[in-house]
């Protein structure tokens, strides 16, 4: 309130605050002008190496994603034609040149998980193994592909008769309530431990499936082993 009584005239008389930093800016830029614009040329290379950058991903993931979508289109006549006779095959090559030359890219860690599904189908159980356990390693937890890769290699691992590695992979599933895939993994590991010796854990996998999930394909199963 009293900066709005001041008169005219000591309005004027005093310097502007704006004006004074205004040029208090210009003096400071004049007094280091040199490393202010080497410090603006470094900007602009890094904004522009950024820029470069992101476009690079930016074609590469395009570029993964067209061969991602041949791969399947390739794959998926040929489950069309001969069922899953030749799947594997059908995929490898456009899958291996994916992971060859677009190995960083989020299409990739995408294409893994197909890879190793369709190489354990194909019945290349040590295949499958090593490009789950490499999707697994690189998938962040939340990823949607991740509980598919996990599940996968519990599967090629009890394939293989390596049921403590089957067991821990299993376990994975069933340690997140919300995995889609819990149930079928409760009862792959009541059957587990009943074949390892381990019947109570058994009987409270095949309990868990009972209680959970009554609307579960493994329901009636479960509770005809929970019955004895």
């Amino acid at each position: 309130m009293a900066r709005e009584k001041e008169t005219r005239k000591e309005l004027l008389e005093e310097p502007d605050p704006v004006t004074v930093y205004l040029h208090r800016i210009a003096a400071f830029f004049v007094a280091n002008r040199k490393p202010i614009i080497a410090g603006v040329v470094v900007l602009l290379v890094v904004i522009a190496a950024t820029s470069g950058y992101f476009y690079y991903r930016s074609q590469q993931e395009s570029a993964a994603s067209v061969l991602f979508a041949t791969a399947m289109d390739r794959y998926t006549e040929t489950v069309a034609e001969n069922g899953s006779s030749g799947e594997f095959e059908a995929v490898k090559n456009d899958f291996g040149r994916i992971l060859e030359e677009y190995g960083n890219t989020e299409v990739a860690k995408i294409a893994t998980v197909q890879y190793a599904s369709a190489a354990f189908r194909a019945g290349d159980t040590d295949e499958a193994i090593r490009y789950y356990e490499r999707a697994v390693s690189r998938l962040p937890s939340r990823h949607r592909f991740r509980e598919t890769a996990v599940i996968g290699l519990a599967y090629a691992y009890e394939e293989k008769g390596d049921y403590d590695d089957a067991i821990r992979y299993f376990e994975m599933i069933v340690e997140n309530p919300a995995a889609a895939t819990r149930d079928q993994a409760l009862f792959r590991l009541g059957g587990m431990y009943a074949e390892t010796g381990a019947p109570e854990k058994s009987r409270e996998a095949f309990q868990t499936i009972v209680e959970d999930y009554p609307d579960s394909l493994y329901y009636e199963l479960a509770r005809t082993k929970t019955d004895r």
